[in-house]
């Protein structure tokens, strides 16, 4: 596992704090509220993994986090 679940939350969480800066200058445009949005499910989806780590259950981000960092369905997919 490259990332552990906290390490992913800290890493998206300074992303957020760096874009609500910007949104607070009134320099976010369409794309930066875009993200936002994502990175708050994110966010969620890596809270609930954690809960599930601390009960015991072996987390492995590669398995368990779709990475939409680096995956993106395209136009054409369900619910696009």
């Amino acid at each position: 596992m490259a990332h552990s679940v906290l390490g992913k939350i800290e890493e998206l969480s300074e992303e957020r704090e760096r874009l609500l800066g910007r949104e607070g200058a009134h320099r976010a445009g369409e794309a930066v509220h875009r993200r936002l949005e994502q990175i708050d499910h994110d966010l969620q989806v890596l809270w609930d993994l954690r809960r599930r780590e601390l009960s015991g259950e072996t987390i492995d981000l590669d398995d368990d986090f779709f990475d939409r960092f680096t995956i993106d369905p395209g136009t054409d997919a369900p619910g696009r």
